[in-house]
């Protein structure tokens, strides 16, 4: 059984740098309501306090960290498939947003950012 076990963390391949770049990509789903558009970021492991949002009149991006824990030493590995480092991500914004009326929720893993939209013109009612 112990062999077992010691032969599943070797791999295959040619060994890889433990820490070969100090980015990642975090995974994103963008999708429109009737009132915004909201942005879903996956972001576990990373703690709110290193995560920055900027909301622009035409751009939104966020950029963070997701740093390895103090107490984990890298030459210990034996395998490191989670990314670490910096990220950002940037999102064009339509026209028809109000980046001063975005809220921005952080639970679980999850950044949830909303951009309500800007009211429609023209969107009165009645005779003239």
């Amino acid at each position: 059984m112990n062999r077992l076990f010691d032969e599943s963390l070797v791999s295959t391949r040619a060994p890889e740098p433990l820490l070969d770049s100090d980015r990642f990509t975090p995974l994103a789903d963008v999708y429109e309501t009737a009132d915004a558009f909201v942005f879903q970021l996956d972001l576990p492991g990373v703690r709110e306090e290193d995560v920055e949002i900027h909301a622009e009149v035409d751009q939104l991006t966020i950029r963070g960290e997701r740093r390895l824990a103090e107490a984990v030493r890298p030459d210990c590995f034996h395998r490191m498939e989670r990314s670490y480092g910096h990220f950002s991500r940037s999102f064009a914004l339509p026209a028809e947003v109000d980046p001063s009326r975005a809220t921005a929720q952080f639970q679980n893993g999850l950044l949830r950012l909303e951009i309500r939209k800007l009211p429609a013109q023209g969107a009165r009612g009645g005779a003239s």
